[in-house]
């Protein structure tokens, strides 16, 4: 048996990125897998046990819908993983100089449309008997950039990521009586569509590389190995944990 036969997982922002490698991985390994995004997923529909549904994360109702279209079809839900984020990099920076409609608008994705899938989905959890939710949260979100001073903060999405962890940690505490566990993993730096403009620059991208002690950058389906492990029964007794998945950058810090 494939280690997630017979379970019914939502993926967000499997549009593209890690999102989309981790509903791939989930689907391959016999998961029943609901794989949500504001966009079309960049490499279509893989078919089988894996459908793509439209789903606006800032929108309450939206989120609900698409929850309750879930339940409908599947009875249950044994998995969350929150992968949808974004990061307006030329302009986010400091909260002393930059708009506050940056910071709405990232929180709005990478906190509250967590918030609303958790809201939506802890009842399917609780009917399934329990589950695993993980978030894909930062590096940033436990320490700092590395680079604040040099090439400046994000500080709205750093705060969001910082906001998520915190918020991961909560939750594994009210939930772990009914079974539900839930962690977060921390990427360093991924080659993603989000960060897509970053790594088309190559000094850029060496001095990303040199600065972690592996090496490189990570590929998606690097987070993806991590997120379906704290997923999987090998990490039935781990919540409310924040795992790096970062080449070692945390551990010279």
């Amino acid at each position: 048996m494939a280690r997630f036969d017979g379970r019914v997982a939502i993926v967000t922002g499997a549009g593209g990125g890690i999102g989309l490698a981790v509903a791939r991985a989930l689907a391959l390994e016999g998961a029943c897998v609901e794989a949500v995004d504001l966009k079309d997923p960049i490499l279509g529909d893989i078919g089988g046990t894996l459908k793509f549904r439209r789903c606006d994360l800032t929108d309450d109702g939206d989120v609900a819908n698409v929850l309750e279209q879930i339940g409908r079809v599947h009875g249950k839900l044994d998995m969350v993983v929150n992968c949808a984020g974004i990061c307006l990099f030329e302009r986010d920076g400091s909260i002393a100089t930059s708009n506050d409609d940056v910071l709405d608008l990232t929180l709005d994705v990478n906190l509250r449309g967590v918030i609303r899938v958790i809201r939506a989905a802890i009842p399917l959890l609780k009917r399934s008997g329990g589950g695993s939710m993980v978030h894909v949260a930062s590096v940033v979100g436990i320490r700092n950039m590395e680079n604040i001073l040099e090439g400046g903060p994000s500080d709205a999405y750093q705060i969001s990521k910082a906001a998520l962890v915190s918020l991961s940690r909560s939750l594994a505490m009210q939930f772990a009586v009914d079974g539900i566990r839930s962690n977060t993993v921390c990427p360093g730096a991924v080659d993603t569509p989000m960060t897509g403009d970053i790594y088309a620059q190559k000094e850029r991208v060496q001095r990303m590389e040199n600065r972690t002690p592996l090496g490189r950058i990570a590929k998606p389906e690097d987070i993806a190995n991590a997120i379906l492990f704290l997923l999987s029964d090998e990490a039935d007794f781990i919540t409310g944990i924040d795992l790096p998945v970062d080449g070692g950058l945390l551990a010279k810090l």
